[in-house]
């Protein structure tokens, strides 16, 4: 389920939208450069990077790396803050997208 909402960064206090989380058959990596990669569950298969439809390879044949900048892919991470790069935010949901 993919989420939109504003986001208030705790560290310097920006209020901002975003979208975020995995879309339907999906699941949602981020790198620490806020690249996001959508990933086929079962099979491992990147889907789409930046919302650009990707060249198939697996997360394994990646290495566990965003194939935009090589740092390290994560789940669960809230897009960073525009100013400060921060992550720690307060959620206020807009809705959940399909």
């Amino acid at each position: 389920m993919a989420y939109l909402g504003n986001l208030t960064c705790r560290e310097c206090g920006l209020t901002f939208t975003a979208r975020w989380g995995s879309f339907e058959n999906a699941d949602e990596y981020r790198c620490h450069h806020d690249h996001v990669v959508h990933v086929e569950p079962s099979s491992g298969t990147v889907l789409a990077v930046d919302g650009d439809v990707a060249d198939g390879r697996t997360l394994v044949q990646l290495h566990g790396l965003c194939p935009v900048c090589r740092t390290e892919l994560a789940t669960g991470l809230l897009p960073s803050c525009p100013v400060c790069s921060g992550r720690d935010h307060q959620v206020l949901l807009s809705g959940m997208i399909g």
